[in-house]
């Protein structure tokens, strides 16, 4: 009778153990992963756009071993003229507007089976600030504008990292691409830390489409550079500055600093040759920041900075491939025609990704 009471009290006990365990974990996503290709909207507190309006995270369900975390695009906002095209806030609605246009093209098609990241799911990550998603500034300031800017990027990225890794944590992540467009791109630089850092276990692949840096004075000067994290605020690790033996204010050290201290992850860099998006951007600063006629940076020096930080940077000193092409265009991942039909060098551009990703240096161009 005793033993029967005593395993009674221990079956009762496991039982009770293995109800914990099965309900301890709960996350929103797992309301919606069951549902494949659902696109979900979460608002995440304190994550807020320059005019200080609320704002969080896209998610679009697909494998939970592999996540595709992408970084928006939008210009910046610094002065009155580039503050004008930046978006200063970014909800659900508008979220189901850019899932309407870019949703189902280039590298976001999961119909598509050449797409490498086909069957991912998707974390997107929205741009609102202002800041190519790199400012640490609550009450921030743009040259001439009378409006307090949130350059919360750096911020708004951190707790949408807070908010996804615990679901992945739980799910156990293999695999991981980080990519961002234009703005986005740049966001890559900074953030790619917060990633390789959460998730060690994973395979991380990281992709900037069309967000440069430059070692060129004339194409990416200290002037520009100074400016930027001064008005931005942004958080450039300590060791970044003297990590390399190119001595310089250190934005345009990341790409040896990422290859030397995070040597097991997968970088790749995308542009075409006269971007005209980038060198409008980059204008404000030619000339030690007097700027470029016409607000465009002279085609022959973004393009000779673009070479020379191939040639003389990426293949010699880093692990970053790069796929560059002909023309003036801007961004490639969300063209059909650029992703999937046009031949550069013997490659198309999902080729590189898909090689990028299983770790293959490679420097394509046109």
């Amino acid at each position: 009778m005793k033993r029967s009471f005593f395993v009674f009290i221990i079956a009762a006990l496991l039982l009770g153990c293995s109800r914990e365990s099965a309900v301890q974990f709960s996350h929103p996503f797992l309301d919606v992963e069951s549902n494949i290709q659902s696109e979900n909207w979460y608002d995440i507190p304190g994550m807020i756009c320059r005019d200080g309006s609320q704002t969080g995270i896209g998610y679009r369900v697909g494998n939970p071993k592999k996540l595709a975390i992408y970084i928006n695009g939008g210009g910046a906002c610094f002065n009155p003229e580039t503050c004008n095209g930046n978006p200063k806030s970014f909800n659900g609605s508008d979220m189901e507007d850019l899932y309407t246009q870019y949703g189902s093209t280039g590298i976001f098609d999961a119909s598509n089976p050449k797409n490498p990241l086909k069957d991912f799911s998707f974390v997107f990550v929205p741009y609102c600030t202002g800041d190519v998603h790199s400012g640490t500034k609550d009450v921030g300031f743009a040259l001439g504008v009378p409006d307090t800017q949130r350059y919360v990027g750096a911020f708004n990225f951190i707790k949408a990292m807070n908010y996804i890794q615990p679901y992945y944590d739980n799910k156990k992540v293999e695999e991981i691409v980080l990519f961002g467009l234009s703005a986005g791109g740049y966001g890559v630089y900074i953030n790619f830390l917060e990633v390789v850092k959460r998730f060690p276990n994973a395979k991380i692949t990281v992709i900037n489409d069309s967000g440069p840096l430059f070692y060129d004075d004339q194409a990416f000067p200290i002037c520009l550079q100074l400016g930027f994290s001064a008005v931005f605020g942004l958080p450039v690790p300590d060791d970044l500055v003297d990590c390399c033996g190119t001595p310089n204010i250190g934005l345009s050290n990341v790409y040896e600093y990422s290859s030397k201290f995070y040597p097991k992850a997968n970088y790749g860099f995308m542009s075409s040759y006269n971007d005209a998006t980038s060198r409008f951007f980059l204008s404000f600063g030619y000339d030690n920041c007097t700027g470029a006629p016409g607000n465009q940076l002279p085609a022959n020096v973004f393009k000779n900075a673009l070479v020379n930080l191939r040639d003389s940077i990426l293949k010699p000193k880093t692990t970053w491939s790069t796929f560059f092409i002909n023309g003036d265009s801007h961004t490639m991942f969300v063209s059909d025609d650029i992703v999937y039909n046009r031949q550069v060098d013997g490659m198309y551009l999902y080729e590189w990704v898909d090689k990028l990703m299983k770790g293959q240096r490679m420097h394509i161009t046109e």
